[in-house]
């Protein structure tokens, strides 16, 4: 019930102002809502008057203004159901017209006392809000005429005091509403300014945006063909990569084959199963025989990287692999490789370790690379072997006292065919060792990486699981 009554006074308003459906257009209808809020305003006002008037024993024969006032009602009633009913020209132009007699005729007719001179301006500002500033002229120019002539008949100084102030508000309302009418003009140049503004940048954005989606379609079109270009590019390296890979690893088998026979009759020559041999000839043999295994050493390299590289590579996977027997035989290597370097060797191997599944070629291969390695680079000082038991990991460390490598080489190290400038110094290799025992420790799930900076020595560590699930499912033929 509050909200209800909170808004009935509005909504009976507002069904009293409402606009005739003829009129579709918004100022229309604005207009007539404005007008009939007018018309109801000056019905109200003089129905109070009236009242008034009667309260005090006014004689309505006597008194021309009172005349005048009630016929205005009703004028103006009349024209409050002609805009009703769609016609708020007519309407306006019937409001402004009863409001020009009654306010500028009707003060000076016998027996009226000027009251209404003093409102003489209403109809120039009816004209002002309905019509155009030219009507607004003509009304008060009218006006004024009229004021004049009935002064002019019936001078006094309640007329006089009338005539200057309708001359005073009529100047002031015309520069008012001239002022008004200009300004809007000055806002309308000033928002129709800034509308061209408006669709210039519009246009120019659409142009910019056009523009750009032209240049992301170019750029789109040819990263798609760049793309297929390297795409294509891409799989005719893996596939020329592919077919080198398969091709040294064949040609590395070859090879290997018919110098494991020269090393082999080599041998026998000169351990003199052939015959007798001087001490000259055993010399040179031995020399041949340790350039032929150096190569052959090689060869295995080459074969080893490019079986990895090409997916040839398999590991041998068995269960229960015994660290001692791989240590010890490390070990032998290393003693061999130091015979006559005045270099220590030291071996710290937890015990027990636990038994290992794995491929037990591979890992003695990856721990007699680091220890050769090390043995390689160390011209004196120490190599330390540490195998440590971590439960479920095994760490393998290799520690030197050789030169070090450069913290910014330690990516390098585990690339194929790198080497340091270090390396490269000492010769004698393919700089295949390191990456084939990364790939090794990783096909068992494993990680290694090294610990060194120049001159103080190098740490390789090595950490492989106990048992690998991955490697496990090799052992189960998955």
């Amino acid at each position: 019930m509050t909200i209800t009554t909170s808004t009935s006074p509005a909504r009976f308003i507002d069904g009293l102002t409402r606009p005739h459906p003829s009129l579709a257009n918004d100022v229309d209808r604005h207009r007539s809502r404005l007008l009939a809020r007018m018309l109801l305003l000056t019905i109200g006002v003089g129905i109070l008057i009236l009242a008034v008037a009667f309260t005090y024993d006014f004689s309505i024969d006597g008194d021309p203004e009172l005349i005048g006032g009630a016929a205005g009602l009703v004028l103006v009633a009349g024209l409050y159901v002609l805009n009703r009913r769609g016609y708020t020209n007519q309407a306006a132009l019937g409001f402004t017209l009863a409001a020009f007699v009654l306010f500028t005729f009707v003060p000076f007719l016998p027996g009226a006392a000027n009251a209404f001179l003093v409102f003489a301006t209403v109809p120039i500002l009816l004209a002002s809000i309905f019509f155009s500033l030219r009507s607004v002229y003509v009304i008060a120019g009218l006006i004024i005429v009229i004021v004049m002539i009935a002064n002019a008949t019936n001078f006094s100084n309640a007329t006089a005091i009338a005539w200057y102030y309708i001359i005073f508000s009529t100047t002031l309302l015309i520069t008012f509403i001239r002022h008004n009418q200009t300004m809007e003009v000055l806002r309308r140049s000033e928002l129709e300014t800034a509308n061209q503004r408006l669709r210039e940048s519009e246009e120019r954005l659409q142009h910019l945006n056009a523009d750009l989606e032209r240049r992301v379609e170019e750029r789109t079109h040819d990263l798609a063909t760049k793309n297929a270009e390297l795409e294509r590019a891409w799989e005719a390296a893996k596939k020329a990569d592919l077919i080198k890979s398969q091709f040294l690893a064949s040609m590395s088998h070859e090879l290997r084959t018919p110098l494991n026979a020269i090393l082999n009759f080599t041998e026998f020559v000169n351990i003199g199963m052939l015959g007798p041999v001087n001490d000259k000839q055993k010399d040179a043999l031995s020399k041949s025989l340790d350039s032929g295994r150096h190569l052959l050493s090689l060869i295995n390299d080459v074969l080893d990287i490019t079986k990895i590289e090409s997916g040839m590579m398999r590991l041998f996977v068995e269960e229960n692999i015994d660290l001692h027997e791989i240590v010890e035989s490390a070990q032998a290597t290393v003693e061999t490789l130091l015979k006559g370097k005045p270099v220590a060797f030291t071996a710290e191997i937890d015990a027990p370790l636990p038994e290992l599944t794995g491929d037990r070629r591979r890992i003695r291969q990856v721990l007699v690379n680091l220890l050769s390695n090390a043995c390689k680079f160390t011209e004196e000082g120490s190599v330390t072997l540490r195998v440590r038991n971590e439960g479920s990991t095994i760490l393998f460390s290799v520690i030197d006292t050789g030169p070090g490598i450069a913290s910014a080489d330690h990516d390098l190290i585990f690339e194929p065919f790198k080497q340091t400038a270090t390396g490269i110094q000492h010769g004698g290799g393919t700089g295949l060792g390191l990456p084939i025992s990364k790939r090794l420790v990783e096909s068992h799930d494993g990680e290694i990486w090294v610990e060194s900076d120049l001159d103080r020595g190098s740490a390789f560590f090595v950490r492989l699981p106990v048992r690998s699930e991955q490697v496990a499912r090799l052992l189960e033929g998955g």
